[in-house]
Order: C-alpha cells, then structure tokens, then sequence
C-alpha cells in the first residue's frame, strides 16, 4: 500500500474531490515556439513527462496560457475578450480544455496523476499492464529506461565545442575528401564488402554479436552527437537510452525540445549531425587502414570501422523509409508531422473505402500530395516488410548452424511472434469485410450465377496457363579461356594490359628483358653470318664447301632458336578476350622464371551456365524449354533457349548447393545442364552464381494437381 492508498482508506473522498474542484493548469516547465507551416503560424509545444509535440493554432494557444489553476472557464473566456477583443464562450473554452486534458496536456501533481490512477477502473488498470508486457510485441522498435543526460552534455560541450567552430568544419571536409579518395580508388573492395556487412540474413551468431559490439560503441557516439548539437542550440536534453530497432542495438537521444525551440536549418543539422559524427569516426579511421599493413590487428579493426560508419551508415541513417535520423529530416523538409503515419492512414482507408466498399472515411489530403503518400505508404511498408522478413532469415540461420533439421522451428517462431500484430490486423479486417459483405453476398449468389461461377473456376482450372518449372543453382564459366605463361626468364620491363582490359589475338601484353639471351643472339647471328661467308667463299674456290656448308646449317638453326626465345620475351595472348588476372602491372620490375602465369585471358562474349537439376524434375525438360537466368545481386532476366542435358549424373560444386537440408535423407541426383549465355556488353564474368528456372510444357492447375496427386501415389503407395 502507497502513502495514496492509505489517504484513500483515511479520507477516501477527499482526494478526488480536490481534484474535481481545481482548474486546468500550464506546465510551469512548458517549452514552445512559434512555427510556419506551409505557409500557416504554428505554435510547437513540449510538455515535460509527455510524449510527443503539441501544435497549436496561436488563437488556441493564447486561451490554453491562461488556464493557471485558479481561474474559472468563465474567468477565462472574460480575460481572453480584454486581451484579443475575441470573445469565446465558456463552453467553447471548457471543451478545449477537456481536449487537452484527454491528451495530458495539462500539469498535474504527483498526487494527482496517483489519485486518476487510482480512479482507473481495473479493466482499464489490466490494460495498461498489458502494454507493458508487450514492450516485445513490436520488435521493430524496442524502448528500455532512459536516464537524464542533460549534466554530462553540458560537460561535454564545454570540453569540445571547438568541433562547432569554423575552421574544424573545414578541417572535417578535407579530411572527408581524403577519404572519399580512398573510397573510389578501392570502391570494388569497400562497396562489396559493405553489401556482405550488413547483409543480416547471411549472418550467423558470432557476426551478430561482432556486430552488435561494434555498433553499440559507434551507435553511442552518433547519439551523443545529436545530443551536443542540440546543446549547441540552445535547448536541453532529458532522456538518453538504450533501444533496439528489428532487434539491432541503437542508443536513442531524446531531442524533442531543440525539435520546438529551434527553427528548420538547426532541426536538420541536429538530425544531421548524427550520421556526421560516424563519417568523421571513418576519416580517422581510413588512414589507419590505407597505412598499416593488411592482416594487422590495426588494419582489420579500422576496416571494420569504415565498413559501419562509411556508406553503409549513411544509407541507413539517411534512410527516409525507416523512423531514423533521414525520417526526422524528410518531415522537417516537407513540414509534415507524422508522415509515415498519416501516409498509411490515407493509404489504408482509400483501398478500404474505394476498392473493398467499406463504411470508412478517408482523411482529408491535399491532391498535390495524394500520389506522393501512397507511393511513399507502399514503398515503407514494402522495406519494413523486408526487414522483418531478414530478421527471421536471421534467427533460421543461428540455428542452422547447431541443427539444420529443426531450425526451421525458431524460425518460423520468429516470424510468428514478428508478424502476430499484424496477422491479427489482418483477420480482423477480414472479419470487417465479411461482416459488411456477408449479406449482399448471399443475395447476389442465385442458383444460375452460382452454376455460373462453378463453370468459370472448371474453366480456369482446366487451362493451361501455368508452365511446369524446375529451379536450381548455376554456375558461369569460359567458353574459351587461355593462360598466359612466359616461356623463358627475366625481367618484367614493360606491362601493356591490365585487369578487364579487351586484348586481341597476337597482342602484346607484357616485355622481358634477358641481357645473355639478348648477348647470345647477338653472338649466333655473328656466328651465323661468319660461317654463311666461309660456306660463301669455300664454294667459288671449289675446295671445303661441305663442311662449310654443315657449319653454316648448324649455326643456322642454333640462331633461330635463339631468336625464337628472344621473341618470346614479348609475351603475347593467344585469344582474343578479357584480361582476368588482378593487378598486372604489379609484375614491373621484379624477376620471373620461366612458366610463371603472368596473366589470364577469357572470352567473354559468351559464357557457359551449368545448371543442376535435380533427378525428380528431370521429366520437365522438353525440346521446345529454355532456362531464365538471375544472377545473385544483379537486376534483370536472361533468357536462353536450346539448353543441353547430360546423360549421367555429375557431381555438384562444393558451395552451389545447400545439402544440408537433405541430411538424414539421401540427396537426388543432380543432372548438369549447359547453357551458352551471350554477353555482349561483358558484364558477366566466370564464377558467378545465380537461380535457374527451367520452364517446361505448359499445364492447366488442375494437371499440375493431379500431377503431384499421382506421382505422391506411385512413389509411395504402388
């Protein structure tokens, strides 16, 4: 029992009577500013202890100023007609009182917010326990206690505030040049390797943890910058904490009151600063990882650092589809509070009322801004989806690891619990829809339209619209492919081609220098041209001309040896292709032996696919079938017809397949089919992977289910 509820037992009316008794009264600690709107005065308002921003019209908010605890709606309708010459009744002034107080508006004692409490009734009381308890039913934002961080910020600005100054800016912009620099020249290595960072659903639990160490250190210093910036304006801040968003570790930085005191350019450099903060973490850190030596503890940890406060920071922070700091940022630039809110509500109650016939109302949306809430609704929700999606990914793969045959428990456990809010939301709608519908239904199934719509689903189903399909990994390889290799030895000198260049056949592609091979042609064409002149000369005198002869024939063929090894310090490509080999010109200047592969060189202009089948889908492939072809991260649909099968079985790839899903069970066979992929603008390259679908003959549904039916029943049942 609290000190209210022995009050209560004590004097059990007075409390509430007190309550009852008194006016509305301002915040004494309120914070609020004058705003403009689209085009419209605004007043903005922070109520400390309420979520949220109140605006105001400035008419209602000069009426709310004089609600102080004491004065009588009457009281304040007769003030309000001295101040502004506009007289409200008491009534209309009562009544936007009670709208406030619905929203808490209005300040209130600790005592009083313990005695509405306690006035709640206990359903209501059940209610709000519940939603406490479901903190972990929408895991797409997860809030824990925050604590008051006001002290340590103002410490901290005192210490550096220099960063604020003028000549730090520049400073930080060269320095972000630099490292922009360092991104184009190693933009193949950094852009990649940033996609696999933050490719959640390739992740297994030691990349989670890793993960989550290593943003929570940065994620601290991004929330700490949005907390001095707003410091740095002027206004406070009350609340810093520890959120996770779709179970990712995040730091939250309550900036509500720089968001009310401050005007549109500081709102945008207070969201701004944040993603700043981690772009200057990556310029210090890129030095240290383009300096030290790689495979350096040094040199992984700055990596790892540019590969979570590089791009990939600034793509999502600077996200707009998802409440972070590029949400916050797209409001302010449009002026509208709550877009991602208001856009679904819109969105939602259109297609309820337009497309689905329902009793609902449409909130009001200016036209020019109707296209841009759907589209951004959809394109929102999509990404929110997808996340939620990769988030159950994720799970399925920690547990993959420990048990391949059961992890496809928590991973549908995950999705479950993630989309349980929202399958509720949806058999609920359904339940609306047939509740609405159930009766006009009814009436418009007659017995003819009825008969009617059964003849048009046997029709449906006895077409043949769907093809017979069969899906599989593929893997690209050369159709003609040639390592280059020197035939004799020396010193790189010269390098003419290098990684992706187009070559001819015959081309030069790099220059040895060996001075005694170089000397000893020189000395066997001396040689050579010495004995052809004895041989020359012993023939007008009739006398030695055979020995001449054989001498000259000797060194003859010793020299075109020669001369052919010397020729072969010019390393040529014997096909006309790509060049394949990384960094070529790193040969310059050092010494290779003779067989050293110096380069290699592929064709390009086609490749061949192999795509394994499995054996039970084998009976799909027909003469007239052709393969689409999409390539892991690449957009876009390659057709090839006139695929070409194997006769037996092949062994698959080691990584092309994931065969744990057949352990315990005995894998099928794997039949190779070969596929010749044409590639004239050469964006494809040997190793790639991707998805195959085979498309076979077309099938109605109801062959595709008697199908199934019947090869169920012979394999199992004959």
């Amino acid at each position: 029992m609290n000190i209210t509820e022995a009050f209560n037992q004590i004097l059990p009316e007075m409390p509430a009577k007190m309550i009852s008794e008194r006016y509305p009264r301002l915040h004494p600690q309120i914070v609020s500013k004058e705003h403009t709107e689209l085009g419209k005065t605004i007043i903005r308002a922070l109520v400390p202890g309420v979520t949220g921003i109140f605006s105001i019209p400035p008419e209602q908010w000069a009426v709310a100023q004089l609600f102080d605890g004491k004065r009588s709606y009457e009281e304040i309708a007769d003030l309000h007609f001295q101040q502004s010459g506009i007289q409200y009744p008491p009534e209309d002034v009562r009544e936007m009182a009670a709208d406030l107080e619905a929203l808490n508006f209005w300040y209130k004692t600790p005592l009083e917010k313990n005695v509405v409490f306690m006035q709640k009734s206990a359903e209501e009381r059940r209610k709000l326990l519940k939603q406490k308890a479901k903190r972990w039913a929408d895991l797409s934002l997860v809030i824990f206690p925050a604590f008051d961080p006001d002290n340590y910020l103002s410490w901290l600005y005192q210490r550096i505030r220099f960063v604020y100054t003028w000549w730090f800016t520049l400073l930080t912009l060269a320095a972000f040049t630099f490292m922009g620099a360092v991104f184009a020249i190693h933009w193949a290595e950094i852009g990649n390797d940033t996609f696999q960072f933050y490719k959640v659903a390739d992740k297994n639990l030691w990349d989670f943890i890793a993960f989550w160490l290593l943003a929570a250190v940065v994620l601290c210093v991004h929330e700490t910058a949005h907390g001095l910036t707003c410091k740095h304006y002027g206004a406070h801040v009350h609340a810093m904490g520890f959120a996770l968003v779709y179970l990712t570790p995040a730091f939250y930085t309550d900036t509500t009151e720089g968001m009310v005191t401050n005007d549109r350019p500081q709102r945008l450099l207070i969201s701004v600063s944040g993603a700043w903060s981690e772009l200057m973490l990556c310029a210090v850190a890129t030095p240290l990882w383009w300096g030290t030596p790689a495979g350096t503890g040094l040199h992984t940890f700055a990596y790892n650092v540019i590969l979570i406060t590089g791009i990939g920071a600034v793509l999502v922070n600077w996200n707009p589809l998802m409440k972070l700091d590029g949400y916050h940022m797209l409001c302010d630039i449009l002026e509208i509070e709550d877009l991602k809110e208001k856009s679904t509500i819109y969105v939602s109650s259109w297609v309820k009322k337009h497309i689905w016939r329902l009793p609902v109302e449409v909130p009001y949306v200016p036209k020019r801004r109707r296209l841009g809430f759907a589209v951004y609704a959809i394109c929102s929700g999509m990404y929110s989806y997808t996340i939620l999606y990769l988030l159950a990914r994720l799970v399925g793969n920690i547990f993959r690891n420990f048990s391949p045959e059961w992890s496809f428990i928590p991973e549908f456990g995950m999705a479950g619990l993630i989309f349980r809010s929202r399958i509720r939301t949806l058999v609920n709608f359904m339940k609306f829809v047939y509740l609405d519908k159930k009766d006009r239904v009814r009436a418009w199934f007659t017995p003819r339209r009825t008969m009617a719509v059964a003849a048009a689903v046997l029709v449906f189903l006895a077409l043949p619209l769907w093809h017979e399909t069969a899906e599989g990994p593929f893997l690209l390889e050369t159709t003609a492919q040639a390592v280059v290799r020197t035939m004799v030895r020396g010193v790189v000198t010269e390098v003419y081609a290098d990684e992706g260049q187009a070559v001819r056949a015959g081309q030069t592609l790099a220059r040895l220098r060996n001075l005694p091979l170089e000397s000893q042609r020189a000395r066997a064409q001396a040689m050579y041209q010495e004995a052809a002149a004895r041989a020359t000369a012993a023939e007008f005198r009739h006398a030695g001309f055979g020995s001449a002869a054989q001498q000259r024939d000797s060194l003859a063929k010793q020299s075109h040896e020669v001369a052919s090894a010397v020729a072969n310090l010019e390393v040529k490509s014997p096909i006309s292709g790509i060049v394949l080999t990384p960094r070529v010109s790193d040969r310059v200047g050092g010494f290779v032996p003779e067989g050293t592969e110096l380069a290699e060189v592929a064709n390009l202009d086609t490749l061949r696919a192999r795509f394994y089948i499995p054996e039970p889908d084998m009976y799909k492939i027909r003469p007239e079938s052709y393969v689409r072809l999409q390539l892991a991260g690449m957009f876009g649909i390659r057709t090839v017809n006139s695929p070409a099968v194997a006769p037996l079985p092949t062994e698959v790839p080691s990584g092309l397949i994931d065969l744990t899903k057949y352990k315990g069970l005995r894998p099928p066979h794997f039949y190779l089919v070969d596929l010749l992929v044409s590639n004239p603008d050469n964006t494809l390259r040997p190793g790639m992977k991707g998805t195959a679908r085979l498309y076979g003959a077309r099938k109605s549904l109801g062959g595709l289910i008697y199908r199934d039916v019947a090869d169920f029943v012979g394999r199992k049942v004959w």
